[in-house]
């Protein structure tokens, strides 16, 4: 492929040193015919050695710059055909690791504190079962109702009472215990009704106009406790409620308050009517 190129570019050059080696043999031929002339031997052959100087010297000249422009492209060529250079990657260079420092002599060292253990887990059913069944009752500052049965008085914490209602009407059930009175509908709720006077064995609620009906909550139900009616809601410090009688069954009661001239019973909805 390089040689064929190059004889293209040197065709040019080859024609014109035969266009003028032809050139030079007509001015020898007419340097001849000036020497055979007598009347100038001597000029015809020096117009001839000039002529060919001449041609020598556009001969030479052609030469040099049709090689000048064979070079250059030449190198254009290998250029073009060469592979571009690959980067060489960066050696890395990992970071020094700094030695420990030696301990100094007579320095103290702190000592590195260990990891904190955490305690066991324990078993749900363990949870269960190390579970009190029933939390102490907090008296201290809350806020009681209180109802009457007869001359004597109770109260449920504020906080378990829904509502008050006036007798309604009760559907008996039978099988049931002795101090549930029936179910009631509380606007679309069944709710069990219970006798507060029977379940303390003192008699029974007479429903009158005065009676009551005290929705509290108990385990995430409502029950019904009737009553003979409803006086007021007290607030009872710690120092006003007197614990249980030692040696008795709690049952339901939370606790005696001193309030007014009688005492008032306190009740643990929680644990009514079990």
């Amino acid at each position: 492929m390089v040689d064929a190129y190059l004889d293209e570019l040197l065709a040019p050059l080859e024609e014109d040193a035969r266009v003028q080696v032809e050139s030079g043999s007509a001015y020898e031929n007419q340097a001849a015919n000036e020497a055979e002339n007598p009347a100038g031997p001597q000029a015809g052959l020096q117009a001839a050695a000039q002529a060919v100087a001449r041609v020598e010297a556009d001969f030479e000249a052609d030469f040099a710059a049709e090689a000048a422009a064979f070079a250059e492209a030449a190198s254009v060529a290998e250029a073009a055909t060469a592979p571009a250079p690959v980067p060489r990657p960066e050696p890395h260079i990992a970071e020094p690791v700094q030695p420990p420092t030696p301990p100094v002599p007579g320095q103290e060292i702190d000592p590195q504190p260990l990891p904190r253990q955490l305690p066991a887990a324990t078993p749900l059913a363990n949870q269960h079962a190390q579970a009190p069944a029933r939390t102490p009752h907090n008296t201290s500052g809350n806020r009681w109702l209180r109802a009457a049965l007869g001359d004597d008085r109770y109260a449920f914490e504020l906080l378990r009472v829904q509502e008050v209602v006036r007798m309604s009407p009760i559907i008996a059930l039978r099988g049931t215990s002795h101090a549930m009175l029936g179910v009631m509908n509380l606007r679309g709720r069944i709710v069990p009704v219970f006798d507060l006077a029977r379940w303390l064995g003192t008699g029974r609620v007479d429903p009158d106009e005065h009676a009551r009906i005290i929705v509290v909550e108990r385990d995430d139900e409502l029950i019904g406790v009737l009553v003979s009616a409803v006086d007021d809601v007290v607030t009872l410090s710690r120092e006003h409620i007197e614990p249980p009688l030692p040696g008795t069954d709690p049952g339901g009661v939370v606790g005696v308050a001193r309030v007014g001239r009688l005492p008032t019973v306190l009740l643990d909805a929680n644990a009514l009517f079990q």
